[in-house]
């Protein structure tokens, strides 16, 4: 983040997996203090815990007994950061007011965990309305501030289309998957990046006005394989972005827009998001 402020705001959309025990949503210090730990607990009489450590020490438990959230079922969580403390959301019945233990400026870190899958993680710089639960039906984490050096992280994980009749795990050759950044009210792509394992290609592009741009597909090899987890780390410089996956640089994209135009991220396709960070 670089650090909370009033009125920033985080969207949260996941679903809980049908054998859940327990999972938690944390936001976490530079310095590994988690100022707040929201922890619904399937495996303890379905409560949902609240807490703060700091220097490795837990302090006292803010417990309710009202669960909202249900194995299976797919949930919307909004966290508000006020001058008082975070104000929490689920499923848009306010849930919890959590007053601050530590500074909230010191968070540097979403952190989820648990028997959860994710679908959306936003974060915006005002306060929200609470929207209705439904689900999108792609994951849209939001756009990143562009400043020279900044970096976007993601966790993701390739996996087939179980939905898909043909699908054979003996002879799967992958599908595809793209992670755009964009800007949600022109519909402009700054940066498309699209791995076609049959293909065997990394396709980057930019829609520019409702139309395609000459595609580039050089690499070596396609760095990724079906149903392993990797990390795709993507930097804004002043005149390109920088994409590395697993560490090791891949390729530079020239802008074809302004970057600034950027306001949305998104990802769909072939693949599971486990994390986004800023």
């Amino acid at each position: 983040f670089g650090g909370l402020c009033e009125g920033k705001n985080i969207l949260i959309q996941g679903c809980v997996i049908v054998s859940a025990k327990r999972f938690s949503v944390n936001l976490v210090c530079a310095n590994g203090d988690i100022a707040f730990h929201f922890n619904p607990r399937f495996d303890e009489g379905n409560i949902i815990v609240c807490n703060t450590q700091e220097k490795g020490c837990w302090g006292p438990e803010e417990r309710t007994s009202t669960m909202l959230f249900q194995r299976g079922v797919s949930f919307q969580v909004i966290i508000n950061i006020r001058s008082c403390g975070y104000q929490v959301s689920i499923n848009g019945s306010q849930f919890i007011d959590y007053r601050h233990r530590l500074p909230m400026n010191l968070v540097q870190t979403l952190q989820i965990k648990g028997d959860v899958s994710l679908s959306c993680i936003n974060f915006t710089g005002g306060f929200v309305s609470i929207p209705s639960p439904a689900m999108p039906t792609k994951p849209r984490p939001p756009g990143h501030a562009h400043r020279t050096g900044s970096k976007i992280f993601l966790n993701l994980t390739t996996v087939p289309r179980s939905h898909d009749p043909h699908f054979n795990p003996h002879t799967f050759l992958g599908y595809r998957f793209h992670v755009n950044l964009k800007n949600l009210l022109l519909g402009n792509i700054a940066l498309h990046v699209n791995p076609r394992f049959k293909e065997g290609a990394l396709v980057r592009n930019s829609f520019i006005n409702g139309a395609w741009g000459s595609e580039e597909r050089n690499v070596a090899f396609l760095p990724f394989c079906p149903g392993q987890a990797f990390q795709l780390e993507i930097t804004y410089l002043e005149n390109c972005y920088q994409v590395l996956v697993n560490g090791q640089l891949k390729f530079e994209y020239v802008h074809r827009i302004p970057p600034s135009q950027v306001d949305q991220l998104e990802i769909d396709g072939d693949v599971i998001l486990s994390c986004v960070q800023y």
